[in-house]
């Protein structure tokens, strides 16, 4: 619970900063949602059934500051540069696939096993944009492609679970992979935590008219942590944290 007050009080001192430092300067909003496929520990890797099954959905509230009709706006920077913060939420049930599944013998025990994991995040980085954002922005249905990074801090909880008898991390009813090692390391987690991540996104503005844009963006989010899933599984080929790739189309207002 303390860590749960203090994410979000994390979150309210980010934001109250952001709309002090927004001050002078022009801002927009906007939402966007669409599928989230997560990348991590459930499941065979480069298996198309992992990568499409473990899909979830996600949505963000956006926030954008427009430094292009403050002051110095012929530099480049503020030509084809806006701050981007973000609130987001991400859930997906999760289950294994591939052929330690599929193949006769004793994958029941991968076959029962499920998960499921629900993320939410608050980051803010830069924006940056192909054509002139006054330019743009004089406009009515063109388009502006743009691509970003920034750094968000992420709270996730997972749920780890199987439908065999007796609890998960039995060794009746778990996969040998994801009981705990010789030295006790636990490689499955049914607790929520806090960690860090970094994402990178590539997209494009559609200009409907002088107050509104329209957009499409795909986005990538790695976590400096393995457990965002639920599973950190004792296995040499092991060597990445979770990431996650999402799909994103939504609607952007010009508050001034």
């Amino acid at each position: 619970m303390k860590n749960k007050l203090n994410f979000f009080y994390i979150l309210f001192l980010i934001f109250l900063s952001f709309n002090c430092f927004s001050q002078g300067n022009y801002y927009e909003i906007g939402f966007g949602a669409g599928p989230v496929s997560f990348r991590g520990d459930w499941g065979e890797r480069e298996e198309a059934k992992t990568n499409f099954g473990n899909t979830g959905f996600g949505f963000s509230l956006l926030h954008f500051i427009n430094f292009a009709y403050g002051r110095n706006t012929y530099n480049y920077f503020n030509k084809h540069f806006k701050v981007r913060s973000h609130l987001s939420f991400y859930q997906s049930n999760l289950n294994h696939y591939g052929k330690w599944v599929e193949d006769e013998g004793a994958p029941f025990l991968l076959d029962n096993m499920s998960g499921k994991t629900s993320v939410v995040e608050v980051g803010s980085g830069l924006e940056w944009y192909w054509t002139n954002i006054r330019s743009y922005e004089r406009q009515n249905n063109v388009f502006n492609p743009y691509a970003g990074f920034g750094f968000n801090l992420v709270y996730f909880n997972p749920t780890v679970e199987t439908s065999l008898p007796g609890e998960i991390g039995s060794p009746t009813n778990t996969w040998p992979t994801f009981l705990p090692d010789l030295s006790g390391n636990e490689p499955i987690t049914n607790s929520s935590e806090i960690t860090a991540g970094i994402n990178f996104h590539a997209g494009t503005r559609y200009r409907l008219n002088k107050s509104a844009d329209l957009f499409i963006e795909g986005r990538w989010h790695y976590y400096f942590s393995d457990f965002v899933d639920g599973l950190n599984p004792n296995n040499p080929n092991n060597s990445s944290n979770d990431w996650v790739f999402a799909l994103t189309i939504g609607y952007i207002y010009y508050l001034d």
